[in-house]
């Protein structure tokens, strides 16, 4: 699924929502605020096409940065990009005021993003002064979107499904292995799945490795209980 990105139309979407669903926390002695950072990558195809998945996934990851209100400033924000490790550059930003909206606002640099991100928090503390709330929670997104042509995007789209029948394969084998029971339909189901997705050679290889590893683990137990009697 390796996809030259500099070569495709991107956007990356940030937004920052207030989420106090959880349970708040009286023993405190003093607010603090949890940075709950959602960070996503995927593809998308350059039309709508509704008879395809609307979406590639390439990268979903959480992170969780907890921070005394008191002394939450500019340069904290400004960490917390570097401590949660995007795998991609923070270009051509977008602020959304909520993750679900449609519209977004362009932002010239990471500055904007942290200063926008700084009006949420804000809003927030000045708010949970008011109710008298010390536990604190705010959820940050940032989506990262690749456009690609619908040649390409149908390749990629693909790979991924005959990367998952890949694993699903293996980890059958794997557990029959070990003593699972496997039912003819079971395989008949899965070979079926192979067919379509084209994979016959690779599976073949697949299984054919495995058992060769399986047989020699095996023998090599063998060997080591004849050692001991």
């Amino acid at each position: 699924m390796a996809l030259s990105q500099s070569n495709h139309d991107s956007k990356i979407f940030v937004s920052a929502t207030p989420y106090n669903v959880y349970k708040d926390d009286q023993s405190l002695e003093s607010p603090f605020i949890t940075f709950k950072f959602n960070i996503k990558m995927s593809y998308v195809l350059d039309k709508p096409d509704k008879s395809v998945p609307s979406y590639i996934s390439k990268h979903d990851s959480w992170h969780e940065f907890e921070h005394p209100v008191d002394e939450l400033t500019r340069g904290f924000i400004c960490s917390l990009f570097v401590d949660a490790k995007i795998p991609f550059a923070l270009k051509n930003l977008h602020w959304k005021k909520h993750d679900f909206d449609k519209e977004s606002i362009p932002l010239v640099s990471t500055d904007c993003v942290v200063s926008s991100i700084l009006v949420v928090c804000s809003d927030m503390i000045n708010a949970a002064r008011e109710s008298g709330r010390k536990k604190l929670f705010l959820l940050v997104m940032i989506k990262k979107q690749v456009v690609v042509p619908r040649d390409e995007y149908l390749a990629m789209l693909k790979a991924k499904e005959g990367q998952e029948v890949l694993c699903n394969v293996e980890d059958m084998i794997r557990l029959q292995a070990r003593g699972w029971n496997f039912q003819r339909s079971d395989w008949e189901d899965m070979a079926n799945v192979v067919r379509r997705a084209g994979l016959g050679d690779s599976i073949k290889k697949k299984r054919f490795g495995f058992s060769s590893r399986t047989c020699y683990e095996r023998t090599d137990k063998t060997r080591f209980k004849s050692t001991r009697r």
